[in-house]
């Protein structure tokens, strides 16, 4: 009978343990959960960080965009009262001014002195290279009629190697730059291309510039 007794006690502690090590397993597992879930939350709070800093990003990328498309705008708006001279012989103290109203008397302009504000020279003084004239007009209208002026057969003579340009953006004149080939070829084709604010345009369509 004792050894009896022994056998079902050594059993019953066998399955005890076997119970103990199950529970002890299912304790781990539970850790283990709960660390995966841990890092599950802490996973979410990450993608709604970055959903949020995308967002923030985007919108900044926004507000910059506008803000140099506002500041080409107004670079623009100045920069249409001005038109650039080239091939204006350049000598020391020199009167740009003065310069720019004869060119304009030769082009059947008068009363001229009320028509410039000023006009001074671009950038650093180079011994290969002529600088350009920068003259600033009081009207719009009035340049219109300058540029017509000097592009015709009669003002090309008068001006003879001395050219009058508009004044565009470094923006707009890269642009203008990548649509010049089109524009030559169109304009040997007898159709003339207008490019404004930066926009290359046919029959009212604005032509997409690669």
């Amino acid at each position: 009978m004792l050894s009896s007794s022994n056998t079902i006690r050594t059993s019953d502690y066998k399955k005890i343990e076997s119970v103990i090590s199950k529970i002890e397993e299912i304790d781990g597992l539970k850790y283990k959960q709960q660390e995966l879930e841990e890092g599950l939350d802490s996973l979410k709070t990450s993608l709604n960080g970055m959903e949020a800093n995308t967002e923030e990003k985007n919108n900044l990328r926004q507000s910059n965009d506008e803000f140099w498309k506002k500041l080409e705008h107004m670079e623009r708006y100045s920069r249409d009262f001005n038109i650039h001279v080239l091939g204006v012989s350049e000598e020391d103290s020199e009167d740009c001014m003065t310069k720019i109203l004869n060119y304009i008397i030769r082009l059947g302009f008068e009363n001229v002195e009320a028509e410039v504000e000023n006009a001074h020279r671009t950038g650093k003084k180079h011994d290969q290279r002529l600088r350009h004239i920068i003259a600033k007009l009081y009207s719009r209208p009035f340049k219109r009629r300058l540029l017509q002026a000097a592009k015709s057969a009669d003002g090309k003579a008068v001006l003879n190697e001395v050219r009058f340009v508009k004044d565009f953006t470094p923006n707009d004149f890269e642009i203008r730059k990548k649509a010049l080939p089109l524009m030559r070829k169109t304009f040997e084709e007898g159709t003339r291309l207008p490019f404004t604010k930066g926009k290359l345009f046919v029959d009212g369509r604005e032509v997409s510039i690669m």
